[in-house]
């Protein structure tokens, strides 16, 4: 989603967020829709904060300028806003994924924009009550996911500042060990069913987006993260298999292609050949015949999940990621073991684990698995004579 000012977007759609100062001079958020209702496209939001900024800026030139104060001499400062810059720009975080980076940048965005006093206070004058503070107003604001997130963060840059001694005199990391409370976990995985909606309804007559409905296809079958299935080539598919580098953590997997997802990519090129389309990407938008990207994916993605949901009414709480851990609980419901299904995935054990165990209760048909190989293996076991 692209980053404008004094917008914030929320399940793809845009909302004004005012800053502390503009909220000081008595602006309120408001979602960003027309009169009909309809919410703002992307170019619609960006004119209008194009048009507020102009607004504010005149309004800026138009105020009384106060009277200018001599300067006192002091000594030079390294605020928390410098801070954030030089770690931003340091080659540990270039190295991250685009992703990885993005994350960090907007987390710092939240604290500059939640206290602009803090932004730019010096380094040295936290400590544990001033970031816990922050961390419950976050909390009570914008939410525990954001108070969590923007404290670890916070956190991480501190704990450069004082390794490479841009921070001195700081004894102690006071972003950690504030005993913040845990997200509850996500337990959610598409049911044959929900995944068939989804299909159905991206290949009706209504939205014509077979091009979706092998995403989906792709999401489950190989368990990959939207951002990679997005920038998935076709050079990555060789002799039955697909190997792909993930963005987020550079784990490679070379599992081999399913084939109701080999299905899927030979009728996708078939299309592309009858339109005459090249392309290095596995996947188009093939309205446009263009490499996808997230916005135009993720919005199609809600308009799809909502109509299936009337056929389907389950399907409304079916968020994106879900796909990818439905891919992990129903290797584990074919009988998968925790590395097999990493090495497909790309999960850690640690993490595949995370997901399984939150699954377990929802789903008896594991327990029922379990037992069945139990079964299987003791028959070809066989009886066993004993010799007394």
């Amino acid at each position: 989603m692209t980053k404008i000012k004094h917008i914030a977007w929320r399940d793809g759609k845009p909302r004004f967020e005012p800053s502390k100062t503009l909220r000081n001079a008595g602006h309120k958020g408001k979602d960003l829709r027309h009169e009909d209702g309809t919410w703002f496209t992307e170019g619609e939001a960006l004119d209008w904060s194009n048009k507020l900024s102009k607004k504010l800026k005149r309004e800026r030139a138009a105020a009384p300028k106060p009277e200018k104060k001599p300067k006192e001499a002091h000594a030079p400062v390294y605020p928390l806003s410098r801070l954030f810059e030089d770690w931003l720009a340091s080659p540990r975080i270039l190295s991250r994924a685009d992703a990885t980076r993005k994350d960090y940048a907007q987390k710092a965005r939240v604290i500059e924009n939640h206290d602009p006093d803090l932004w730019a206070s010096e380094p040295q004058a936290l400590d544990q009550p001033i970031c816990y503070g922050l961390y419950e107003d976050l909390w009570a604001k914008r939410g525990l996911a954001t108070a969590r997130g923007t404290l670890r963060v916070l956190g991480i840059a501190l704990k450069w500042g004082m390794r490479t001694g841009k921070i001195r005199g700081l004894l102690y990391n006071p972003a950690r060990d504030l005993g913040m409370e845990q997200l509850k976990p996500r337990a959610r995985f598409l049911e044959r069913a929900e995944l068939d909606a989804l299909v159905q309804t991206a290949e009706s007559k209504e939205f014509d987006r077979v091009d979706m409905a092998d995403m989906f296809i792709c999401a489950v079958w190989t368990g990959q993260r939207q951002t990679d299935r997005l920038k998935l080539k076709l050079s990555a598919f060789r002799h039955g298999l697909f190997n792909v580098k993930q963005q987020k953590t550079g784990q490679v997997v070379n599992p081999p292609v399913a084939p109701e997802y080999q299905k899927r990519l030979a009728a996708a090129k078939r299309r592309r050949l009858k339109a005459g389309k090249s392309s290095d990407y596995a996947h188009l938008n093939e309205h446009t015949w263009e490499q996808w990207n997230g916005y135009t994916y993720r919005n199609l993605f809600a308009e799809i999940r909502e109509k299936a949901a009337v056929k389907v009414p389950s399907v409304a709480t079916i968020k994106e990621k879900d796909f990818r851990a439905t891919a992990v609980t129903w290797l584990a419901l074919a009988g998968a073991t925790l590395p097999e299904i990493c090495a497909v995935t790309g999960h850690s054990l640690q993490g595949a684990h995370n997901i399984l165990k939150h699954y377990l209760a929802l789903h008896p048909e594991m327990a029922k698995t379990a037992i069945g190989k139990l079964v299987s293996w003791y028959a070809r076991k066989g009886p066993t004579a004993v010799n007394f």
